[in-house]
């Protein structure tokens, strides 16, 4: 992973309290990880449906890495569009029109490079200076082992040069010495001035080629914006646009699964005014892909709820576009919608709203990503839920998954501090789902907007919709969704590629903000950084990030029209540093457009850990030393998370231990200051060569040392030892 912004001696001071979880552990996929492939299931150019339209779309591709890359932008039937050079933390945003032409929509997918030369890299630290006068502050070597080419240190418009190693000559302002696996930043006397105690500064380390030619995955962000009955090719809206919507690309795990399986829409409706239109495209390289889609109307009291079924044969690349309404299924139905496909298949649902019930018109529109089964957990964090904020209100729709048992569901509402303010409970059928709209509830208080988790004793899907019925003018009938998300363990960034500020220059009063939610029960830290399309940082994080303690179950908001310091006109992206278990969710807002102008978007995860072994030079079994050195590391560089490493499947036998001479599969600790946490592997007494076992790198959630239910399973790999 690339850049890494480590306020340290804040972020160390906290890190203890940064990492913790409730008792259950998610797992599967979900919309917001993150890899070198993502999917947009269906953009619209042009096309009508849902009786409004026609619908246009933008997507945006964000490289949230400190390297340049070059993305491949290929239509679902794999012929490549175009390639385009992305700078480090830069984004890019094309019109549907720049895939299809004049033609209709379809899916698209943006692939990044699968293995990027390490090469001659940069990393970038955000630095707290120390309470010691002439004091050292100390950073990781993002080198390892090598000697950086080049440090620059900077605060403001203040430039530090630093050399690496002897002593300080008499015009610099700081030296650095390597060390293993750290440099030390000296303030010594006789470098002149430093940053004042408690101020933050940064350090960008050049390191030289990697000798050993070492690659690295670069993991890529997208988004897609829709908008009607006019395009917005830049991605911002205006009194042009009548209506909204857009959605989170998919990760390549979510897409490429290869074998039968199951897609789910938490939930599909033809009521209240609503209708909802399916696209179902084909990214495999069969010709006959078969899906069938199965309805299941919920509240339902039998044990197959289902309603009826669609099936297709798709071709490659092709969309299958499903309207409910035209295909008969009765006003009034809601419930979730079940993609069953033998190959690689993406899916998303435009709810779409013309007018209300009585007539008059609203043109409100929601956008929903169908994700696999596997994404289903009984934890699902809700970043950001309202009730009666400036007339938006937020409704909970809950899909069990699981075709046999009833799910019990409980929903706990937090306020922006971390105070639980109100729950609610659903008991729902096999395969039905339930809703609770904020407004039809007691008011929970928790002061207009908070958060929110679901937990449930059977995996769940939840849809977070956002609604706005009341108010003046414009504002009126304003509709955006995401869908809930599964809890960050650890440490990891998390992005946005589209966030924009109103501006008169620019033409457009597109507005975002991000929330964040801390799903942990102790505090967590977060970092936040804003670049403008080419990559370049952007005020108010000029001179360092937004940082911020968020505490347990509680919430941080950063709204664009809140910095005056960030141009009028913004359009760029975020990366957020987080240390503790945070989600977030991020709200695209323009007011100016006729009917609902309104747009919700998940954030991507990516970073979060590693495992690798490193044998010894002479390997012999049952000596007493050390024969592979196991190491787990955080991608971002957080202190003291509590953590385990676990041997399994030994291929012969309990031979492999973390102790000398006893078979001990599993050891706990706490990360150093670069997030490695570093054990000695042992062969026993008889072990025959060669020996191959896992490594299980995890986040040990409940900070007890031992391995159980709770722990959150960060990485995993294999090892190989083998001696004469």
């Amino acid at each position: 992973m690339g850049k890494r912004l480590v306020s340290l001696l804040t972020a160390l001071a906290l890190a203890v309290s940064a990492f913790a979880s409730l008792t259950v552990a998610p797992a599967g996929a979900a919309v917001e990880d993150l890899g070198n492939e993502i999917y947009f299931p269906f953009l619209p150019n042009g096309e009508e449906y849902g009786n409004m339209g026609p619908w246009y779309s933008t997507f945006t591709v964000q490289n949230p890495n400190n390297f340049t890359i070059t993305v491949s932008v290929r239509k679902a039937d794999g012929s490549t569009v175009t390639t385009a050079e992305l700078q480090p933390f830069a984004s890019k945003t094309w019109p549907s029109s720049a895939v299809f032409g004049d033609g209709n929509g379809g899916g698209v997918y943006v692939v990044g490079p699968s293995q990027q030369d390490l090469g001659a890299t940069q990393r970038r630290y955000t630095v707290v200076r120390g309470e010691i006068p002439n004091g050292v502050d100390r950073i990781p070597n993002p080198c390892g082992t090598l000697r950086p080419t080049a440090v620059e240190i900077r605060q403001g418009d203040n430039l530090f040069v630093g050399t690496i190693g002897g002593s300080p000559g008499p015009d610099y302002g700081v030296f650095l010495t390597p060390s293993a696996d750290i440099l030390s930043i000296d303030w010594s006397p006789q470098n002149g001035a430093e940053p004042a105690s408690g101020t933050s500064y940064t350090v960008t380390v050049t390191c030289p080629r990697n000798i050993t030619e070492e690659t690295r995955i670069g993991p890529i962000a997208g988004v897609a914006k829709i908008v009607g009955p006019v395009a917005a090719p830049t991605g911002r809206t205006s009194g042009q646009q009548e209506a909204v919507s857009g959605y989170t690309a998919l990760p390549r795990e979510d897409v490429r699964i290869g074998r039968q399986h199951n897609l789910v829409f938490p939930i599909v409706q033809t009521n209240s005014g609503w209708n909802s239109v399916l696209h179902v495209t084909n990214f495999d390289s069969k010709s006959n892909c078969g899906v069938t889609v199965t309805l299941y109307k919920s509240p339902s009291g039998s044990s197959d709820p289902s309603d009826g079924q669609f099936t297709r044969l798709l071709n490659r690349g092709e969309t299958w576009h499903i309207d409910l309404k035209e295909q008969r299924v009765e006003d009034g139905w809601v419930g979730q919608a079940w993609v069953s496909t033998d190959c690689n298949v993406a899916a998303t649902v435009d709810r779409v709203k013309p007018t209300q019930p009585w007539g008059d018109p609203v043109n409100m529109a929601l956008t929903n990503q169908a994700l696999p089964t596997a994404a289903g957990n009984t934890v699902q964090a809700l970043p950001l839920v309202f009730q009666n904020y400036n007339g938006w209100n937020t409704g909970i729709s809950i899909a069990n998954l699981d075709p046999l048992n009833t799910a019990n569901v409980t929903i706990t509402y937090y306020n922006s501090a971390g105070v639980a303010m109100g729950t609610d409970s659903r008991v729902i059928q096999p395969r039905a789902m339930e809703f609770v709209y904020r407004p039809a509830t007691t008011d929970v208080g928790i002061g207009g907007f908070g958060h929110a988790l679901v937990t449930s004793n059977r995996p769940v899907l939840v849809a977070v919709d956002s609604v706005k019925y009341t108010g003046a003018d414009q504002d009126v009938g304003q509709a955006l969704g995401y869908l809930a998300q599964r809890r960050t363990p650890g440490g990891g960034f998390l992005y946005m590629p589209l966030f924009q500020k109103q501006g008169q220059l620019s033409g457009g009063n597109d507005n975002s903000g991000i929330a964040l939610f801390n799903s942990g029960i102790l505090s967590a830290f977060v970092s936040i950084e804003f670049y403008d399309s080419s990559g370049a940082l952007v005020a108010p994080t000029l001179a360092g990030p937004i940082t911020a303690t968020i505490p347990a179950h509680g919430g941080f908001i950063a709204y664009a029209p809140s910095y005056a310091e960030m141009p009028g006109g913004f359009q760029g992206s975020v990366v957020v540093e987080a240390a503790g278990l945070v989600v977030g969710v991020s709200n695209n807002v323009n007011y100016d457009v006729q009917f609902d102008g309104s747009a919700a978007y998940n954030m991507p995860v990516a970073g979060l850990a590693s495992v690798t072994c490193t044998p010894a030079q002479n390997i012999v079994a049952g000596d007493g030393d050390p024969d592979c050195t196991i190491t787990g590391q955080l991608n971002v560089p957080f202190a003291n998370v509590p953590v385990l490493l676990e041997i399994t499947n030994e291929s012969t036998g309990d031979n492999v231990s973390f102790l000398a001479g006893t078979d001990q599969n599993v050891i706990a600790g706490v990360t150093n200051v670069n997030g490695l946490f570093t054990a000695n592997g042992y062969l026993l007494t008889g072990s025959a060569s060669p020996v191959t076992f896992t490594m299980n790198f995890y986040y040990d959630a409940n900070n007890n040392g031992t391995l159980d239910a709770a722990d959150v399973l960060l990485a995993t790999n294999t090892c190989t030892l083998q001696w004469p």
